[in-house]
């Protein structure tokens, strides 16, 4: 059994039809790591069977992108479920050590820095683990390397934010990385470039609304890509509806909630139909 990545969700921050763009990393022991979890995660996760009652025993831990809402939100849901449940497992917590103090002080801190007659940290709801740049991290037979991309800026300063390269420890076979997953970025080619061509497949973030924000990478940019890394491209966080036809235009095509995607003897193989039919189903 190979590892897997599944679509949580696709969509962008206020996208509530498809909502928000998460993943689940499964490994082939069954645990599974959440590539961020935003506001609509915990909803998105019911449909995978992860509740707030079995969410500990389900899910294994998390890796936080940066601090949109859109990908942190759902961490609130997450820390109570787990602490306040009689087995009080705590989730894994992978994060850049700088924006790991972040996510507390600015995002976290205010809901879950109290409990009834107790003063509580990050570390009391999570086993931290906190990442250097420009080292490995291993979970579950993984490697896991974090990539600045640029997002936004804050007056003259980038907001960190990372993307994940992921790839099949000791497996020689595949790509040097078998999956860039971009998070946010915007159109930057000539800073990543160089992870696009390490990849195999890239889940790449993707604007796909007539005007241009300037935080994310729009389709159209994204057209003028070279033909060998658009075909390497499943497109996500993307506006609801998007009237754009990728695979004509040489991309792997939109990703869509409910996707698995697994890797077997270096060949992407596509086990999405079945879930995309049960989740078409469940919204009729």
């Amino acid at each position: 059994m190979s590892w897997s990545v599944i679509a949580v969700g696709t969509g962008s921050a206020f996208n509530t039809k498809d909502f928000q763009t998460n993943f689940l990393l499964e490994a082939p022991s069954g645990k599974r790591l959440l590539v961020d979890l935003g506001t609509y995660g915990p909803i998105a996760l019911e449909r995978f069977g992860v509740h707030g009652g079995n969410v500990g025993q389900m899910i294994d831990g998390v890796y936080v992108s940066h601090l949109h809402a859109d990908h942190i939100g759902g961490l609130e849901w997450l820390a109570f479920c787990t602490y306040f449940h009689p087995d009080k497992i705590k989730p894994k917590l992978y994060c850049v050590s700088g924006l790991m103090q972040q996510l507390w002080q600015k995002s976290l801190r205010g809901g879950l820095g109290s409990v009834q007659g107790k003063t509580n940290t990050l570390m009391d709801y999570f086993e931290g683990h906190p990442l250097k740049v420009n080292e490995v991290v291993y979970w579950e037979g993984l490697e896991l390397q974090p990539v600045q991309t640029v997002h936004i800026m804050n007056g003259m300063e980038i907001v960190p934010s990372y993307g994940l390269l992921v790839r099949e420890v000791n497996d020689r076979r595949h790509w040097p990385y078998d999956v860039f997953i971009t998070t946010d970025t915007q159109f930057c080619p000539k800073q990543i470039q160089d992870f696009y061509d390490m990849a195999g497949l890239i889940l790449h973030d993707c604007e796909t609304a007539p005007y241009f924000s300037g935080v994310h990478a729009h389709y159209d940019d994204l057209k003028t890509l070279p033909e060998k890394t658009r075909k390497k491209m499943l497109l996500c966080h993307y506006q609801p509806n998007p009237s754009q036809e990728p695979v004509p235009d040489g991309f792997r095509g939109f990703l869509k909630r409910g996707h698995r995607l697994t890797f077997e003897d270096a060949a992407l193989k596509d086990l999405t139909e079945k879930d995309e039919k049960e989740f078409d189903d469940d919204d009729s």
